[in-house]
């Protein structure tokens, strides 16, 4: 009979609790989209999961570490996707892309969606969250860089326009979920301020591949 190594059997424990934390996150993201942190309860939390409040607190010390794992499997469930919608275009092609995509997954994931717009601060999150979190995030990030420098080598304006349309497009439908929590009624239409924007986006992408392009 081979035996396992004690290491490799601690590692493996730990990839299963990991991959189990992630299930419960992604079972729980439902309710948290609809009701925050602050509202939603552990016992119904757990009933979304299938488990009991007692075994769901076996995998999370409290709310807070299953709202941080929620974050971050929110960011890994879209970020990929964002980047195969926007994946092949270039320049200012590339904005109305990011447009795009951003209202296919509101449409088709709206929990995920909802749960980074409302969370990517994480109280009390380890370094490994936090890691987990960014990462997505930073190779779309990069992805999208080199996308508006096409033909060239994404430098950092290219770097800065990326993360500020990601940032633009996202930030009225922050507020946007603002607004319908608090029953105001929002000054302009999320379609036309997201069109707005977009415009403008598009403006600054094209006036950076005249600029790059009229240097010798």
């Amino acid at each position: 009979m081979v035996k396992i190594p004690d290491g490799m059997r601690e590692a493996g424990k730990e990839r299963r609790r990991r991959e189990r934390r992630r299930a419960i996150a992604l079972a729980c993201h439902e309710r948290l989209a609809a009701e925050g942190l602050a509202a939603a309860t552990l016992d119904d939390l757990a009933r979304d999961a299938g488990l009991s409040k007692q075994n769901l607190l076996f995998y999370f010390a409290d709310k807070a570490d299953l709202w941080n794992e929620a974050v971050v499997a929110a960011a890994e469930v879209l970020f990929p996707v964002l980047n195969r919608l926007v994946e092949g275009e270039a320049g200012m092609r590339a904005i109305r892309a990011l447009r795009r995509a951003l209202d296919e997954v509101e449409r088709v994931l709206p929990a995920p969606l909802a749960i980074w717009l409302d969370g990517p601060h994480l109280p009390g999150a380890t370094a490994e969250q936090r890691s987990r979190a960014v990462l997505p995030q930073t190779r779309f990030l990069e992805g999208l860089a080199r996308a508006l420098a096409v033909p060239r080598t994404p430098g950092l304006a290219h770097q800065r326009l990326a993360r500020f349309a990601l940032q633009s497009l996202l930030s009225p439908r922050r507020e946007a979920r603002a607004h319908a929590r608090s029953g105001l009624v929002p000054p302009i239409s999320l379609a036309a301020e997201l069109d707005w924007i977009e415009a403008q986006l598009v403006a600054l992408a094209s006036g950076l591949r005249v600029l790059r392009e009229d240097r010798p």
